[in-house]
């Protein structure tokens, strides 16, 4: 029995935590990229009526929930594909919007360099050059990873800081109280 290209590519897509390109799907798949192109069209047109979808990032192919229904489910997912320092950077994004790079560093020190890298390489920001520093922003990908806008994103963040603050300022109020 032979492979199904096909069905190789969407076994493909379906277990990847991140985008494939075409490149990688074909040696997957033993055919050629224009071939992929085909196939990936075809698996699209399948995926139509269902909750997933196959998208093209600018890393590659991928399966995603679609965009209009990711606000119901995305409770059930951690984010497991992005680290906690990416994460937080993203935090920091969304919070200050839009950030400099700067800032970026100041609050996480040099390794943000390799987040900021990370995310415009996912199309989740980008960033503009402001005098010796950049300004960072997040990018219509981000609302769909995300499945909400930017502004629905900025109020939870919001929210998590200040009960955050109010923690603090809590304990900070018994350790001064048991002096």
């Amino acid at each position: 029995m032979t492979d199904n290209p096909k069905k190789l590519v969407e076994a493909a897509l379906f277990l990847s935590q991140n985008p494939i390109s075409s490149k990688s799907l074909a040696q997957i798949a033993g055919v050629g990229e224009k071939e992929i192109e085909k196939l990936v069209n075809e698996l699209k047109t399948e995926y139509a009526d269902r909750g997933v979808e196959i998208a093209q990032t600018p890393l590659g192919w991928q399966i995603h929930v679609k965009t209009e229904l990711i606000g119901k489910v995305s409770h059930l997912s951690p984010y497991s594909d992005l680290s906690e320092g990416v994460l937080k950077t993203l935090a920091l994004v969304v919070y200050k919007h839009p950030a400099t790079q700067a800032y970026l560093v100041k609050m996480q020190g040099n390794k943000v360099y390799n987040y900021i890298k990370k995310l415009e390489t996912r199309g989740m920001i980008k960033t503009v050059k402001k005098g010796r520093t950049k300004e960072v922003f997040v990018t219509q990908e981000f609302e769909n990873y995300f499945g909400s806008t930017l502004d629905e994103i900025k109020k939870r963040v919001e929210e998590q800081i200040t009960e955050i603050k109010s923690k603090q300022a809590k304990k900070t109020a018994q350790t001064q109280q048991k002096q």
